[in-house]
């Protein structure tokens, strides 16, 4: 296991004060989101909360009636999980659902990895050798 990388405080600061969110903190300085929020904590300079505004509310009602999951909307909007099964309760997807979209997608992903292996291998899907 890795050492964790250093963060400069000031640095840091800094970049919270340009108004960068944690991920965008944590990709300009090449670290986990944990570790941002480790050093945010531990300076005492917390998050902003991400309010759910009506205009949020509208787009993650959308994303849910595009049939995207809690997780990706967690992902993409920043969004609480326990704030998403209290804003829209019962839109979560079902076990079943989880399966029948991972089954559908596990073909997808080994032919995605395949290629990647092949192109650093610098082969193309004709020429195996």
């Amino acid at each position: 296991m890795s050492a964790p990388r250093k963060v400069d405080p000031d640095t840091l600061a800094a970049l919270v004060d340009q108004g960068l969110t944690t991920p965008q903190i944590a990709e300009r300085l090449h670290v986990s989101q944990s570790t941002i929020a480790r050093h945010r904590a531990a300076l005492g300079i917390s998050a902003p909360r991400l309010l759910l505004t009506p205009e949020r509310l509208a787009t993650i009602a959308a994303m849910l009636d595009d049939g995207l999951p809690f997780r990706e909307i967690q992902r993409t909007e920043g969004a609480d999980m326990e704030t998403l099964r209290k804003y829209f309760p019962g839109r979560q997807w079902t076990r079943q659902q989880t399966i029948e979209h991972v089954a559908a997608v596990r073909p997808i992903y080994r032919r995605i990895r395949r290629a990647e292996r092949h192109a650093a291998l610098g082969r193309t899907w004709g020429n195996a050798a």
